[in-house]
């Protein structure tokens, strides 16, 4: 589904991705992870098309991904969660989610202004649409306040409702886990799992809790430096020599 060649991205002197290359086929949850400043979230942005390669291709589903421009990617089938929360506090928790449609949306100016009756009819599909989203993610009870002062776990999932309101066939979290505490990683590893046992749905994960990786994935691609170090299986990953002293380091 998703096909990564020889992507490679520079921000000045520095090469963030380097002759990157990996695959990912329909169904599957692929773990992407890495020590800091390894390109994980540049490869984020580069098929979220939020930065554009230097060299290389990212083809998905067949559609080579940087022909498109930034606001096409939804409509291909691909949504993402970011690393720093992406939602608008003054919102309540379903007017957050009900903004995952608004690429569907056939309204145009002059009819959302008038109120029209398509309008009408369109947005209360929408929020049945969230509505059910949030009581598949255990939000329901959120839905009329604003996201704003809500627990970190809570705005987690809330995020990633709101990317699942998009219909996607590839959904990308960008390490939904930071900054929870240990409970909050448990019931958010849940809900993941929930997604993946549940419909046709391609995930690619960027975490640092490498026990949440580990558990979901069923591949799993190591970065450092930009380039990719091991790729496989979470069991041939952890055992992979080079990604050991990626993490760990090496004697002097």
């Amino acid at each position: 589904m998703l096909e990564v060649s020889d992507v490679t991205v520079r921000f000045g002197g520095v090469v963030a991705l380097d002759t990157t290359s990996f695959s990912i086929a329909r169904g599957v949850v692929c773990g992407l992870i890495g020590p800091n400043g390894a390109g994980k979230t540049t490869m984020f942005n580069c098929v979220s098309r939020l930065v554009s390669p230097a060299s290389g291709s990212i083809r998905f589903d067949g559609e080579d991904l940087l022909e498109r421009q930034p606001h096409q990617i939804a409509q291909l089938g691909i949504a993402r969660t970011f690393q720093n929360l992406a939602l608008v506090p003054s919102l309540t928790v379903r007017e957050n989610v009900m903004l995952g449609a608004h690429h569907r949306s056939g309204r145009g100016f002059l009819g959302a202004a008038l109120r029209a009756p398509a309008v009408r009819r369109e947005e209360r599909a929408m929020r049945r649409e969230a509505d059910e989203m949030l009581e598949r993610l255990g939000l329901a009870r959120f839905a009329d306040r604003p996201a704003a002062g809500l627990p970190d776990g809570t705005l987690k999932r809330l995020e990633i409702a709101r990317a699942l309101c998009q219909r996607p066939r590839l959904l990308m979290l960008d390490e939904p886990a930071a900054g929870l505490s240990h409970g909050e990683v448990d019931e958010l590893g849940e809900v993941v799992g929930r997604l993946r046992e549940e419909g046709a749905l391609t995930l690619l994960l960027v975490e640092h809790h490498m026990g949440m990786v580990m558990r979901l994935s069923d591949q799993v691609v190591v970065l450092d430096f930009g380039r990719v170090i091991a790729a496989g299986t979470p069991q041939d990953v952890q055992q992979d020599p080079a990604v050991i002293e990626a993490y760990l380091g090496a004697p002097a």
